[in-house]
């Protein structure tokens, strides 16, 4: 069920006395020893700068994707924050927005890649300095039938948590939307991370745009329509 990927972009240089843990997404370790998977639901879906010998597409259960992590260092500025990607627990985002409560049966795509073997250690180094705007690590398994069988346990994921210095809180859909419609930052804009990641997950498969994803793509067009 595995396919090969060849990563199109190479490890940063940057040596690794310039990478501090200050600020650096730590969580949960990784035991050197096992193999690495690396759940991509964002900007990881289609921005892979890591070398990877395998992919799965499938899902994971009660988290809901959402674009409220600020990014002060990729999609925006400190002064001009844009928004990406994070995972809300089905019970929290329900606390946080009980008027659109998730929907227990939804789930939310994506693509679990096995990293390199020899190269863990430099891609998780890589990683945590990639994600490292208020990120944590977490593991989850990785399905492709509802009721089925884990396609991949205790695969990493990078998750900015609600306690998180960058995590944009109770922000509406329409506030959201405005926020990407606009910002820029070193990786480029902010809708083109939108965008690509909506039209990365209609590849995969039609239904795995999820209605969230779909509502704010549209309002984004419409903003971007009128600026």
């Amino acid at each position: 069920m595995s396919v090969p990927v060849v990563a199109s972009e190479v490890l940063p240089t940057e040596p690794l006395s310039s990478i501090t843990t200050q600020g650096i997404a730590l969580g949960t370790p990784w035991h050197p020893t096992r193999p690495l998977w690396v759940f991509g639901y964002g900007s990881i879906i289609y921005r892979v700068d890591f070398p990877v010998e395998a992919q799965v597409f499938g899902f994971i259960h009660r988290r809901k994707r959402a674009f409220l992590q600020k990014s002060h260092d990729h999609r925006g500025t400190e002064e001009n924050p844009g928004r990406v990607c994070t995972l809300i627990p089905h019970d929290e985002w329900n606390r946080m927005f009980p008027e659109e409560p998730a929907d227990a049966h939804e789930v939310c795509w994506g693509v679990a890649y096995k990293v390199k073997q020899g190269m863990e250690q430099e891609v998780k180094r890589h990683l945590d300095y990639r994600e490292k705007d208020g990120y944590t690590i977490d593991f989850v398994d990785v399905y492709a039938e509802v009721g089925g069988r884990p396609l991949v346990e205790g695969v990493m994921v990078y998750v900015g948590v609600s306690s998180n210095p960058s995590f944009a809180g109770t922000s509406s859909l329409e506030d959201t939307a405005k926020v990407i419609a606009r910002a820029e930052g070193p990786s480029g804009t902010n809708r083109e991370y939108l965008f690509r990641l909506c039209d990365s997950l209609r590849q995969h498969r039609p239904d795995a745009l999820d209605p969230y994803l779909a509502r704010l793509e549209a309002l984004v067009k419409s903003y971007i329509a009128d600026i």
